[in-house]
């Protein structure tokens, strides 16, 4: 069994092996559809063997290794990470220029570069070069049709890095039931082609419109830096651009360059989110609980995932949850799994409950400071005998250093609540607001794009409570059942909030495609968890002791009319 830190780097190696095969597998079939020759078909075999064993496509295979590293590398790096906390347009707007996002649009220009450049080397194009021998006097003059389709594969990767990593949503999605790779990739590859060759043509609008309106700009750069003429009529002109037919073949290899992006994506996803055992005891592996604690980490998301699946699928791993601990017949596996459950639905719930009171918590009084308050001098300090010199104890010097620091405390938190206070006053202001004022419905999103463990969490805590009604001979779960339906009928009357007409307040309606389903499955699997244990239970129900309007919410499921 991995360890934590090692299953991501292992999966990550594994899907770069996978997409490096995947990525020669449709650069030889691009090899033998470019040069089809039905007439002669012993020379279009011919050729088309020689180029695939020759040294240019090995070359093309290692620089194919390199971009699956780099992607590797990036995808890592947004994948290990948790989602960012940007409540604000304005620090959505700083985080669009951060360093790594910077760096990455420089290394997905040079990746774009590199693909359409390997791409017309593999169909042989005459415009691989950027420079070749004038006709009409002895100069070396410009190919603009090169210098064209080289900066468009720059620009298609600037495209793609924008359109996915800065106003995308760059996350992993775990599939309802894991199917087999080779299955997987059947399914997705129809939907691969017809995606690279659609959302190619709107990308090669912008830039043949930016190069009819900026294009001699770098073609003048690179004419003086190398010292090159123009012989043929430039394409920043629209008739010699149409007529040139060189947009096509921008469309073409954009539409691979997209394929070939989709198909990591495709790969990666699916090598990442294969299912994995996670041990219930073990000395030297991450166990399941301690897996579950990781909520916002892959190894978190992992956890939940085997969590769900293991509750459903495999009664031996079950009997473990339910077996008592010897010696000390503790049921310590349900208590830690129940722990970790526990704290990511609950901690999701808290988290649903700020946004759905925009973040006001309730005051509630201390009565220890109440008690306090109210004890008098002469009642607070009352001693017998000789009277002592309390100036010079040690206990009152501490007694007096104590309250000097609760003081600062008091004075520190006053400037930081004046400072807050005039933070808000400034948002209130029209131009503030929009620039610095909080995004409630980005708050929502975020919330709702981390809800996938939850989901699972779940389930799984709820398939386990229902198998525990025959499979648990020592009662360890039934004694902890009033907690499991509190704390999932507490959920599901937060997500109410979301749903219900006259609750829902305008700010918080979503316009994001993925956030919208991502809510409503998060409200299907609550229901779906609750009416699980309702109906395993509903025998016993009333004789499980729960709290009057724990058990009012849970009346509209025994009656199978929650819809």
């Amino acid at each position: 069994m991995d360890t934590k830190s090692e299953i991501f780097p292992q999966r990550l190696i594994i899907a770069v092996l996978w997409n490096i095969g995947l990525q020669t597998f449709l650069a030889i079939v691009l090899v033998f559809v470019i040069q089809i020759d039905l007439l002669h078909p012993v020379t279009w075999v011919t050729s088309t063997l020689n180029d695939i064993f020759g040294w240019k496509m090995a070359l093309n295979i290692v620089l194919l290794g390199l971009v699956s590293f780099f992607q590797a590398y990036v995808y890592g790096s947004y994948y290990i990470i948790p989602l960012p906390k940007y409540f604000t347009r304005f620090s959505m707007f700083l985080n669009m220029f951060s360093v790594q996002n910077v760096m990455f649009s420089i290394l997905y220009a040079l990746s774009g570069y590199f693909t359409m450049g390997l791409y017309s080397s593999l169909a042989k194009s005459n415009y691989n070069i950027l420079k070749k021998k004038c006709v009409h006097y002895d100069a070396q003059c410009l190919v603009e049709q090169s210098l064209f389709l080289q900066f468009g594969g720059m620009w298609m990767g600037l495209y793609y890095f924008l359109n996915i990593h800065i106003f995308g949503t760059t996350m992993l999605m775990f599939p309802h039931i894991y199917q087999d790779k080779f299955q997987q990739i059947k399914l997705a590859i129809n939907n691969i082609l017809s995606m690279g060759f659609k959302n190619s043509v709107i990308p090669v609008v912008y830039y043949c419109l930016f190069y009819y309106l900026w294009g001699n700009k770098p073609r003048s750069v690179v004419s003086e830096v190398y010292s090159l003429y123009l012989e043929d009529p430039p394409l920043d002109n629209l008739l010699n651009l149409t007529s040139s037919g060189i947009w096509i073949g921008l469309w073409f290899y954009t539409s691979l360059f997209f394929v070939s992006v989709y198909t990591m994506r495709t790969i990666f996803n699916i090598i990442l989110t294969e299912p994995m055992k996670f041990p219930i005891e073990s000395k030297n592996s991450l166990m399941l609980h301690n897996a579950l604690a990781l909520r916002t980490e892959f190894n978190g998301y992992l956890g939940a995932q085997d969590l769900r699946i293991m509750s459903m699928t495999d009664p031996s791993r079950r009997q473990i949850i339910f077996t008592l601990s010897q010696p000390g017949g503790h049921p310590r596996n349900w208590n830690n799994l129940l722990e970790q459950c526990l704290n990511i639905i609950n901690g999701f719930s808290k988290e649903l409950d700020a946004v759905n009171t925009d973040g006001k918590p309730a005051e509630t009084e201390n009565p220890k400071l109440r008690s306090n308050g109210n004890m008098s001098p002469t009642t607070a300090f009352n001693y017998s005998g000789k009277i002592r010199n309390m100036a010079a104890s040690p206990k009152f010097q501490e007694i007096r250093d104590q309250n000097r620091n609760k003081i600062e405390d008091s004075l520190s938190n006053m400037v930081k609540n004046e400072i807050n206070n005039l933070i808000q006053k400034l948002c209130q202001k029209p131009g503030f607001s929009y620039l610095f004022g909080e995004l409630t419905d980005t708050k929502l999103k975020y919330l709702l794009m981390q809800s996938q463990p939850v989901m699972w969490t779940c389930e799984g805590l709820a398939c386990i409570a229902a198998a525990s009604l025959q499979e648990d001979k020592f009662g360890v779960v039934q004694n902890d059942l009033p907690i499991v339906i509190s704390t999932l009928i507490n959920l599901k009357q937060n997500l109410d909030k979301l749903t219900k007409p006259g609750l829902v307040p305008r700010r918080h309606i979503l316009n994001d495609t993925l956030a919208i389903k991502m809510k409503t499955a998060l409200i299907s699997s609550v229901k779906r968890s609750i009416y699980k244990i309702a109906i395993t239970f509903s025998k016993y129900i009333h004789e499980i002791p729960l709290e009057p309007d724990i058990q009012i919410a849970l009346q509209p499921f025994l009656m199978c009319k929650e819809a």
